[in-house]
């Protein structure tokens, strides 16, 4: 909740800054949006005829159509449930289960002209202005164009076109982020979506590993037997994902925005469905038994306290504690995994065969720095560097050619390095471009929130800065799928600072009586 502030005139495209906790109905519409996301793709999941042409008018699917069309209204008239439901569908990765397991068109797709709908309508003038205003909205579309054109150099055009609109879809996302988070209130919506969301990811992936329950949803607490050290191999929570690593990337960041609540909620309740949710969270991670998620997941913790203002000694010995008292709680396998950081850092991939070696990993990350090196200014075209990989891993003198079979997708394992060797030197350029951006308006919005009175508006902007600083520290082991969710972090962060900037904006129109 928001310090009172110091009172201020009204002022044309004011943002309003209030207290942010949420009422009983915007908790309602919360809850509402992400019921009703499950809601739609389990009805649609019972109904594989559905989205096909030759739908049967049988009383079920007639109910199924009333209630999309109730879910529609419902986002026209009210950009909070817009939101809600925006966030909840891209944090369940309900498209992606749909079309993986039935292959129905994206749900995100076709929600997304009603979302839009809700959010020009209900923002009236300067919904424009707010978007094209912003510095990282024309960096991220400069990034965006950069692999458009990167087609036209590609040896496999096919990759570089479906890796564009991988990233038009997520352009989009942000955009509507930066549309519909217009004041604190609705940051405090997308972030109790998010930070409930994982929890309940966290609940249903823990029941159904550890009790097999769950069966209806599968889709989204999904299992993978992978490798965990040696020759030992068990099952790992995957979760929506599929992936046990980016499942547990996607948790680590919602980390600090629990924390964030959980500090900064007064209500009793609240507070305690942030610690309820957090615990979830963490604990799911661990049954990802990722590595890498680990380091990073330490590295948000940390961070938060400190941001916070606990010294680092307290911090270091509190941590020593915690991981004294969870050594006795936490799996077997899971401390067997993390003594083999010793070795290597960089988390491996879920592989299908039982060689994941150090050495494999080493030349698939020289591979793509020996494809930037080649080719620097332009990279070899987005989402090529399987493509390429065969004619550069031969420089090494490597039998990693042998690990998998030849025709297999092969990614750098390094989200910066697949950057640099797809787009070049212009591509990451831009690239690191916007994430500075995104932490300089995120700090720049921090400030501004201080300065006027609105102390917890400003730590949730600290608190996002930590969200994506532990994305991109994992991200140095895990290459860009998924990268919707990093694109979802960013529109947070190109909603705050419009936020700050179109307030300050307006509090200046009114001082000279504009």
């Amino acid at each position: 909740m928001d310090d009172p502030g110091v009172p201020r005139p009204p002022g044309p495209g004011s943002i309003h800054l209030r207290s942010p906790s949420l009422t009983s109905r915007e908790w309602v519409l919360v809850a509402g949006a992400g019921i009703a996301s499950v809601a739609l793709g389990w009805w649609v999941t019972a109904n594989p005829g559905l989205l096909r042409l030759g739908i049967p008018l049988t009383p079920p699917t007639m109910a199924g159509g009333l209630g999309v069309a109730a879910v529609v209204v419902a986002v026209l008239l009210g950009p909070g449930f817009a939101l809600g439901l925006l966030v909840a569908l891209v944090y369940l990765n309900f498209s992606d289960v749909l079309v993986r397991s039935f292959g129905f068109p994206s749900i995100l797709q076709l929600m997304a002209l009603p979302i839009l709908i809700s959010a020009w309508t209900h923002h009236g003038p300067g919904l424009s202005r707010r978007i094209v205003g912003e510095p990282l909205t024309w960096l991220l579309a400069a990034y965006t164009l950069v692999l458009l054109l990167s087609i036209t150099w590609a040896l496999e055009p096919g990759l570089a076109e479906r890796r564009f609109a991988d990233i038009v879809k997520a352009l989009v996302l942000y955009v509507l982020l930066v549309a519909l988070v217009t004041s604190p209130r609705r940051a405090r919506i997308a972030v109790w979506t998010m930070v409930g969301v994982g929890g309940f990811l966290g609940a249903v992936g823990i029941l159904r590993l550890t009790m097999g329950v769950w069966p209806a949803l599968a889709g989204l607490a999904r299992v993978k037997r992978a490798h965990l050290y040696g020759d030992v191999f068990g099952d790992r929570l995957a979760g929506p994902l599929g992936d046990p690593n980016y499942f547990a990337q996607i948790l680590l960041i919602l980390v600090p925005l629990a924390l964030f609540l959980t500090w900064e909620e007064k209500a009793l309740r609240n507070r305690l469905t942030a610690v309820l949710s957090l615990g979830l969270i963490v604990s799911a991670a661990v049954l990802t038994y990722s590595r890498g998620g680990a380091l990073a997941l330490a590295l948000v913790v940390g961070a938060s306290f400190l941001a916070q203002g606990v010294q680092w000694r307290r911090i270091v010995l509190g941590g020593l504690a915690v991981a004294m008292g969870a050594s006795l709680l936490v799996p077997s396998g899971f401390r067997e995994r993390l003594t083999t950081m010793g070795q290597f850092l960089p988390d491996e991939a879920v592989l299908t065969e039982t060689d994941s070696s150090f050495e494999e990993r080493m030349v698939l990350m020289g591979a793509a720095w020996e494809m930037l090196a080649d080719n620097s200014m332009l990279g070899v075209g987005a989402g090529n560097y399987t493509a390429r990989f065969g004619e550069y891993a031969e420089r090494f003198g490597s039998v990693a050619l042998d690990y998998r079979d030849p025709d297999d997708v092969r990614y750098p394992h390094s989200l910066y390095l697949e950057v640099g060797a797809e787009t070049g030197a212009l591509g990451l350029l831009v690239f690191l471009a916007a994430l500075l951006t995104a932490f300089v308006g995120l700090h720049r919005a921090r400030d501004s929130f201080v300065r006027t009175g609105y102390r917890a508006t400003g730590a949730l902007a600290r608190a996002l800065q930590i969200s994506l600083a532990g994305y991109l520290v994992s991200s140095f082991f895990l290459h860009g799928d998924f990268e919707r969710y990093l694109w979802l972090l960013l529109g947070m962060a190109g909603a705050l600072h419009a936020m700050s900037r179109m307030e300050a904006e307006a509090a200046l129109g009114v001082r000279h009586g504009r």
